[in-house]
């Protein structure tokens, strides 16, 4: 092969990376700094991709919101154990029916030394998004019932980097039960947690079984607070926005409107996805 074969074989394969990059951002994200991904997974600099439906990047949407109110990192802010106080948890968990395996399970000193794990939840918080939080919460677990999924199944995929344990199956605990597979429990240790050799830590313990869906939360939802309830649902579980889950999206939807009075903001416009 020439020299000249050779670098047009290597500016092929370099439009075909950006091309790979351009179309598959939400995923690889944006080759260069200046790049902003849009929620189309297109990569560029102009306002269609950095503005309003910017996925991530030098995002520009400070102050933009298009005559819509979609941002749940929007309104009224608080400590969080000012906004969820002792006394609003334990009214929230007494309406756990009492043949519930988890009535008990999720305490309050659990839930706040989770959220507090956190660098976004130490200083003040969106009540917004914990409505939000809550209202995945509560659905994930079947109003707090449930500390694991009823149908265990093993959820065990061939993994190099997350390989799993012999007798160890990773289906859905505690309250994102659409956390499933063996990729996620493997995770653990960005928390310092051998999720991946005792999955059963999620479901024994309160305290990491907020640490595990808040992990899930600040990795996968939170950079998508601007968009709106409705796109954020998609990131926890993208499934229940389909027809055939429509009225299980709208019960979601129930609940964060639920949750926002309970703490007194109004809820954000975006709740369709």
């Amino acid at each position: 092969m020439t020299i000249k074969n050779v670098i047009f074989s290597l500016f092929i394969l370099a439009i075909l990376a950006e091309t790979v990059f351009s179309q598959n951002c939400m995923d690889t994200s944006c080759p260069g700094l200046k790049e902003c991904c849009s929620r189309w997974g297109f990569c560029g600099t102009k306002d269609e991709y950095c503005g309003f439906f910017c996925f991530s990047g030098p995002c520009n949407i400070k102050g933009k919101s298009y005559g819509y109110d979609y941002n749940v990192d929007a309104g009224p802010r608080g400590k969080i154990e000012t906004v969820i106080t002792s006394a609003l948890f334990d009214s929230i968990m007494s309406k756990v029916e009492s043949n519930c395996s988890a009535k008990g399970f999720y305490t309050y000193e659990a839930f706040i030394t989770a959220f507090k794990s956190f660098g976004a939840y130490k200083g003040k918080v969106a009540k917004r998004e914990i409505a939000a939080i809550l209202a995945h919460f509560s659905y994930g677990s079947k109003s707090f019932c449930y500390k694991e999924e009823i149908s265990n199944e093993r959820y065990c995929s061939k993994s190099k980097k997350y390989p799993c344990e012999p007798g160890k199956n990773y289906y859905g605990r505690g309250l994102l039960q659409s956390i499933t597979w063996n990729e996620y429990y493997g995770a653990g240790k960005h928390l310092g947690l051998p999720l991946l050799k005792d999955p059963d830590l999620v479901s024994r313990s309160p305290e990491v079984a907020f640490k595990f869906a808040m992990w899930f939360w600040n990795r996968n939802v939170r950079p998508a607070l601007y968009l709106g309830f409705g796109e954020i649902t998609k990131r926890v579980d993208g499934r229940e926005c389909g027809n055939w889950r429509r009225d299980d999206t709208k019960n979601k939807v129930k609940q964060y409107i639920e949750f926002c009075e309970m703490l007194g903001v109004t809820p954000d416009q975006g709740l369709d996805c």
